[in-house]
């Protein structure tokens, strides 16, 4: 197991289940405070920087982080080649038994595969999604990297809007908040800048809570990270802030309005598993031609179970 890393001290977080609420003051959430002041070695630009996206039209790859789900990624698959092609993907498998169809299906696509080694406890698996997902990107060359959920799938070229958003606000990640649960950060589909989160530092502590393998609360976790981070923010960045500030649970990223700001609230040009049914999947690979029936989108994890918490 790696050293815990010097120039990012987080706190361990507390184990939480899924769809806490978010804190609603502009305080750290307990357990989760960054115990180090910044200092000019942790921040990811250099100071008077005005850009850290140097063009309206920044480049991008996408992960799919998932556990099995073969009919998901299938059809996420599909929507790739039909609407956004010209994005790399990788498809980040966590250990399940189905990883040979899953990379099977990468290669007949032209998507490339990996795959934990094993299983990680539940909710580290996605995490570690984040932390080879920023390495694969980075070591591609591209601007920003995109990590979706296995279950949310745009029905849509989503690369313009992102784009949009990373020009106009300068944020170094890009989410959004859920109203219905008060979630002020959002995972499913989230935005990253590449340089800015692979800092040594970053990475540092991502792999850190990767090998240490102990659940956290990913929302929560990522979006602390997210505001470390946002300390290096450009001079754009800042003038942008002024102009929208945000609120003090909803900070620290750009708001990228692929997701409605209500995880149950349907959108007519993605499928996302708080919204849509199984059926409503089905519905769509059918049309596309997949050939599956309903019963195989029934268990994302295909008999596996949710893993060890």
């Amino acid at each position: 197991m790696c050293d815990r890393p010097k120039d990012l001290l987080l706190s361990t977080p507390p184990v939480m289940p899924t769809r806490q609420p978010e804190p609603t003051g502009p305080s750290p959430p307990q357990g989760m405070e960054v115990s180090s002041a910044p200092r000019a070695v942790d921040v990811p630009q250099p100071p008077g920087i005005l850009r850290i996206i140097e063009t309206p039209q920044p480049s991008a790859a996408l992960i799919i982080a998932t556990f099995a789900a073969v009919p998901y990624v299938h059809l996420a698959l599909e929507c790739w080649r039909r609407y956004y092609p010209s994005v790399p993907l990788l498809v980040s498998d966590d250990g399940s038994t189905a990883a040979p169809r899953l990379r099977d299906l990468c290669g007949e696509y032209g998507a490339e595969f990996r795959k934990n080694p094993q299983r990680k406890r539940r909710t580290i698996g996605d995490l570690s999604s984040y932390l080879y997902g920023l390495e694969w990107a980075g070591a591609l060359g591209v601007d920003l990297l995109v990590k979706m959920s296995r279950r949310f799938i745009p029905l849509h070229n989503w690369l313009p809007s992102l784009q949009e958003v990373a020009w106009e606000t300068q944020y170094a990640t890009y989410s959004n908040r859920c109203l219905h649960f008060n979630f002020g950060f959002r995972t499913e589909c989230i935005g990253f800048h590449i340089e800015s989160w692979n800092l040594p530092a970053v990475q540092g502590e991502l792999r850190y809570r990767v090998e240490r393998n102990e659940p956290i609360f990913v929302e929560r976790y990522l979006h602390q990270v997210a505001r470390y981070v946002n300390r290096g923010a450009c001079a754009h960045n800042r003038h942008y802030e002024g102009r929208n500030p945000r609120p003090p649970d909803a900070d620290a990223y750009g708001v990228w309005e692929i997701m409605p700001d209500r995880r149950v609230a349907k959108k007519p040009d993605i499928l996302w598993h708080d919204s849509d049914a199984p059926a409503d999947y089905c519905r769509i690979a059918c049309l596309f031609g997949l050939g599956y029936r309903l019963q195989e989108f029934l268990d994302p994890n295909a008999g596996e179970g949710l893993g060890q918490e």
